[in-house]
């Protein structure tokens, strides 16, 4: 018997289809089935009810939440005249951030508990992301954060912290590490011989953190450099006039500021009736927005992030089609140039989408929101500047663009000068997954 041979009919029928009595490499008998195929899910056939928050009212609006919503919209058009998401077109509804963390905490929960949204893209303020984000899971609901920057918002208190902090909560763009650590490096290449910076910063978590990134930079990078002063003027403050006479009589030879929206325009536009510029230079931590903003006397020499790639003359459209589209179509919609805002609003637009279809591929029709949110790990999506990528730890990481601003004649506002412009990238200025921000750089070998 042991040298019988077995033919093919006899061995299938004597081990089975599906291997019945097979006995494993251990000698224990396993069994092995066919694969039953994956039952088909069906696909809604009503829209789907994406909410944007921004801010629409008061100083933030005119430069950061309504360009954002601008693009929002004009996105929303273009995905549902390409059939929508995996089928479903997009009933986008805007609504306004005003109002403080209270307000945003109730209109978050009336979202997600009473008009059931599908997702919220949203928030500016980083306040208002420390106290929303957390209901992404108290609630069930899906949350991408597309601007709001503080650090801490996805990091622990101490290094190793636990990834990822929140199961439905996403950050669609990389946090003010990459513009803080980015202007460290600047000023080093460029500005080698200052001696002494201050800094202008709004007072709550989005200032402080911006500054306390850029200070520990500094302090690494140009340990020589002294600091003169720091002021804090709250949100919204409409006379700079007492904080720019104590910067001018600081002396500073820089001046770093994460001051946006309104008061960023109201700052520049005082410092510069006062002769602020002929002393000193800003170097603005998210500066992009206003030099269209002020126009054409937006002073030269100021030192601008892009809070990542986000410009509308990077990359080139020549080499980057995507950004030549995304320009040209927003330009001829409203206007104006988009601007960083913009660009965030593509990212959580579009993380959205590819993690919809990336997780009904999957799943053979339309995802949960637990399937979803398990889909957005690891994406890699191609936007107007370049590429995005979200991490295990719900944060996107990108590269950042820094430059000098610049008169031209071909724009009716200041540029960033293409002989000084500098893109660092994402491994230099985003910190590894699991440790903290200010632990990595006090870890650099400088």
């Amino acid at each position: 018997m042991a040298n019988k041979k077995i033919g093919r009919r006899q061995f299938i029928k004597t081990t089975g289809a599906a291997g019945i009595g097979a006995v494993g490499i251990f000698g224990s008998p396993f069994k092995v089935r066919r694969a039953a195929a994956a039952q088909k899910r069906s696909i809604p056939k009503d829209p789907i009810k994406l909410a944007t928050v921004g801010f629409l009212t008061g100083a933030a609006a005119a430069p950061f939440g309504i360009p954002g919503n601008n693009a929002y919209r004009m996105l929303a058009d273009r995905i549902n005249k390409e059939g929508g998401i995996s089928g479903r077109k997009i009933k986008l509804t805007s609504y306004d951030e005003a109002g403080g963390v209270d307000a945003q905490v109730k209109l978050c929960r009336k979202l997600i508990l009473g008009e059931k949204v599908d997702v919220i893209l949203g928030y500016i303020s980083s306040a208002d992301c420390k106290a929303v984000l957390p209901l992404s899971d108290e609630l069930g609901g899906l949350i991408m954060a597309y601007d709001c920057g503080t650090h801490v918002l996805m990091e622990g208190d101490k290094s190793p912290y636990k990834v990822p902090k929140y199961t439905l909560g996403f950050r669609t763009k990389a946090h003010l590490g990459i513009d803080n650590i980015g202007l460290a490096f600047m000023i080093r290449k460029y500005l080698p011989d200052i001696k002494a910076i201050a800094g202008i910063n709004p007072d709550y978590a989005w200032g402080r953190d911006s500054w306390l990134i850029f200070e520990t930079a500094m302090k690494k990078l140009m340990p020589h450099v002294k600091v003169v002063g720091t002021w804090w003027p709250p949100l919204f403050t409409t006379d700079f006039t007492a904080h720019i006479s104590a910067l001018m009589g600081a002396k500073p030879d820089i001046v770093h500021s994460a001051l946006w929206g309104g008061d960023s325009v109201t700052f520049t536009k005082q410092a510069m009736g006062m002769g602020f510029f002929e002393k000193s230079r800003m170097a603005f931590s998210r500066g992009e927005p206003y030099p269209q903003e002020v126009g054409r006397d937006y002073p030269e020499e100021q030192l601008i992030c892009c809070a990542g790639t986000h410009y509308f003359l990077y990359p080139p459209h020549d080499k980057w089609p995507l950004n030549k589209w995304f320009v040209e179509e927003y330009h001829k919609r409203y206007g104006k140039y988009p601007t960083y805002p913009c660009y965030h609003a593509y990212q959580a637009m579009y993380t959205y989408k590819n993690a919809v279809e990336k997780a009904g591929t999957l799943v053979g029709g339309w995802p949960t929101i637990e399937e979803i949110s398990k889909a957005a790990v690891g994406l890699s999506i191609q936007t107007p500047s370049g590429h995005l990528m979200i991490r295990e730890d719900h944060n996107g990481i990108e590269d950042v663009l820094l430059g000098f601003s610049k008169r031209v004649p071909e724009f009716p506002f200041p540029i960033l000068d293409p002989k000084r412009m500098e893109v660092f990238p994402a491994h230099v200025v985003n910190a590894p997954v699991g440790i903290r921000t200010v632990d990595w750089i006090n870890s650099w070998k400088v």
